[in-house]
């Protein structure tokens, strides 16, 4: 009867053993590691429930993607948090590595290493992570103990702000022009991108709503801290750029000094 029993027990575990058997130990990159390959094989790791090499890559990818291809800036912040975040989501592991990366990028911006890079890793963190409570603290603690470090990472820290509802110190490092400036610049960026073949049929929409977004809060941050003036001047500014009804429609609420929700929330 014990051999029987032992017998069965083998047969039930054996392919809760195999699976195990099949993931490699403490993976490793290879010699001359191509970033942008170990990103894409996470997937396979994921499907296999190789969880735990999947999350071995994402750290590596997110700790040294940009030593050896520095284009994958936008990649690593995006692409790869968003692969990471979902990974956390099936294996709580994944995220306790999140939050030690988001508190190793934490920790660089209060003792002023590398501000501005290491703010961004921590708002996408928070982000991420569902946290964003922690960069609108972060910031407001700069903007006591060292205003010209805010100034410099304030647009990172901007859509945690508003959604705190922190609209006073927003008024404080508004450049409404220099502002409104970047914000074209994404505008005709996205414009450019869905006019090409390779582009999702959304990108236009996406683009509409983003721009919406982006100009309405600026021109309600004016106008909630006494700057109407230099709110209408934008909001012509917009106007002219894209004649849409729902647009001019989204602008005169903005002037009201309503502030619209975030795109993308």
């Amino acid at each position: 009867m014990r051999d029987f029993l032992l017998s069965l027990l083998c047969l039930i575990l054996l392919p809760a053993c195999s699976t195990v058997r099949q993931e490699p130990e403490n993976w490793q990159p290879p010699e001359n590691p191509d970033p942008e390959e170990i990103l894409n094989s996470i997937h396979d790791d994921v499907v296999a429930k190789r969880y735990q090499t999947a999350l071995a890559k994402h750290v590596w990818f997110f700790d040294n993607a940009l030593h050896y291809k520095p284009e994958l800036y936008g990649v690593r912040l995006l692409n790869g948090l968003r692969e990471w975040a979902e990974l956390a989501k099936i294996y709580p592991p994944a995220r306790v590595k999140l939050k030690e990366a988001r508190d190793k990028a934490l920790k660089q911006v209060h003792e002023g290493e590398d501000v501005w890079p290491a703010f961004q890793d921590l708002t996408s963190l928070n982000h991420h992570l569902d946290e964003d409570t922690l960069t609108k603290d972060t910031f407001l603690l700069l903007h006591q103990q060292n205003p010209t470090a805010a100034r410099t990472v304030f647009q990172l820290a901007q859509p945690a702000l508003v959604k705190a509802g922190e609209y006073t110190v927003c008024g404080q490092y508004l450049e409404p022009e220099s502002f409104y400036q970047n914000i074209l610049e994404i505008r005709h960026a996205e414009l450019r991108l869905s006019q090409t073949p390779q582009s999702s049929p959304n990108t236009l929409m996406f683009s509409d709503k983003r721009f919406t977004s982006d100009v309405g809060i600026l021109v309600a941050l004016l106008v909630v801290n006494d700057r109407a003036d230099e709110a209408h001047k934008i909001a012509n500014q917009a106007r002219q750029e894209w004649d849409n009804a729902d647009f001019h429609k989204a602008l005169d609420s903005a002037l009201t000094g309503k502030v619209p929700p975030l795109w993308p929330n």
